[in-house]
């Protein structure tokens, strides 16, 4: 097996793992890997390097699927319709990577990597960004750069919020669901006030 199939194996085993586990040790990896913890340290330095370049990954895959399925898809769709399904899909996106979820918001073991890959994926200037402010623009009409900025932050702590909640509770209960936005009443209801905040 060739050193970039070997890569490629440590990082797609470790997202099977930290899909649902909220700790996840270099043993694990390479015990599903069938290498040795030396394998682990040596294509990437470190367990938190490797998580690192797992969960980027992930946030990658997320924001295409963003872009490609619901914003693009839905092109002539109304915003609350383009709002539904993105809940929908965030909340299964979330049932289904509790793990990473779990090292993005609350793990102490990737803390400052976390939020600066966050801040990376959704906040810096980069094609993502830039390509969600358009779009907000010509929905909304808005006319400058930093009220798309304002109606995106509104838009991306509506998300995000509920599931650090929802997440945090799990961790001190040991739950393994996220629940706010299962219920298709609370969504509707969801979505409302939502569009009541980010429209004038």
């Amino acid at each position: 097996m060739s050193s970039q199939e070997i890569k490629r194996k440590l990082i797609e085993n470790t997202k099977i793992l930290i899909q649902k586990n909220a700790t996840v040790t270099i043993k694990d990896i390479a015990e599903a890997s069938y290498v040795n913890i030396a394998a682990v340290n040596y294509h990437f330095g470190s367990k938190e390097q490797l998580l690192t370049v797992v969960i980027n990954e992930v946030l990658s895959d997320l924001k295409t699927y963003i872009t490609d399925t619901i914003i693009d898809h839905l092109d002539d769709a109304p915003i609350e319709e383009k709002l539904e399904e993105l809940i929908t899909f965030i909340y299964n996106f979330s049932m289904e990577n509790i793990g990473i979820l779990n090292y993005l918001f609350l793990s102490k073991e990737l803390q400052s990597e976390s939020s600066g890959l966050l801040i990376d994926s959704f906040f810096s200037d980069n094609e993502f960004t830039r390509y969600i402010y358009e779009q907000l623009a010509q929905r909304m009409n808005i006319r400058s750069t930093s009220e798309s900025f304002a109606k995106y932050i509104i838009l991306f702590s509506a998300f995000s919020i509920p599931l650090f909640i929802q997440i945090a509770q799990m961790k001190k209960t040991g739950g393994s669901q996220i629940e706010t936005f299962q219920d298709p009443e609370f969504r509707q209801h969801f979505i409302k006030n939502i569009m009541k905040m980010v429209q004038d």
